[in-house]
């Protein structure tokens, strides 16, 4: 009789699934399409809201994540480490979403339009429209580390900048989130 051990603790947990997450690489890279299903369908929840807090349109939203994918399936033989595919798949995405917004001639003002929200609602509201009004590689930088959890040292394989690059984005970008709630702050006042 074989008797199989798992580990119920948390970081056993994750072993376990960074292992599963290591296999599927491994299989999509040697041509297993259900392999690269399932990876992107783990990662689709990531893709999405990384596009969708650059982009606010679900179109272009749409078109970011299938072109994502499409580059992501003809190139992952050329993921040179497999443990950071995930951070691999959010470059080509992020890049996608740069191209997107380079390309963007026109934009999208509503006047007098009420909608209502709770107070949690509205603070992430206002942290979010002071975001997209940084400078871009300031607001990048807070994305991925707030909202999508990546450390400075995932962030700088997705962009291929230096960890001290990163560090500085990442304090003069929460600097300057600081200055502008303070002026919108004392604006309503």
């Amino acid at each position: 009789m074989i008797v199989t051990l798992i580990d119920v603790r948390p970081e056993g947990r994750r072993l376990v699934f960074l292992i599963k997450k290591l296999l599927l690489v491994r299989q999509a890279k040697r041509g297993n399409h259900e392999a690269f299903i399932k990876l992107i369908q783990d990662y689709e929840g990531v893709l999405y809201n990384t596009a969708y807090r650059f982009l606010r349109n679900e179109e272009d939203v749409a078109d970011v994540l299938q072109e994502t994918i499409m580059i992501a399936f003809e190139k992952i033989k050329q993921v040179k480490d497999d443990r950071y595919f995930n951070t691999w798949l959010c470059k080509i995405l992020i890049n996608q979403c740069q191209k997107v917004v380079r390309n963007r001639q026109f934009f999208y003002e509503l006047d007098n339009v009420t909608i209502e929200v709770n107070e949690k609602e509205s603070n992430k509201l206002f942290l979010d429209d002071l975001l997209i009004n940084l400078d871009e590689p300031h607001s990048i930088v807070l994305m991925l580390y707030y909202y999508q959890g990546f450390s400075i040292k995932e962030i700088s394989k997705i962009l291929d900048e230096p960890i001290g690059t990163i560090k500085s984005r990442l304090s003069r970008g929460r600097q300057q989130l600081k200055d502008k709630k303070l002026k919108e702050e004392l604006r309503h006042d």
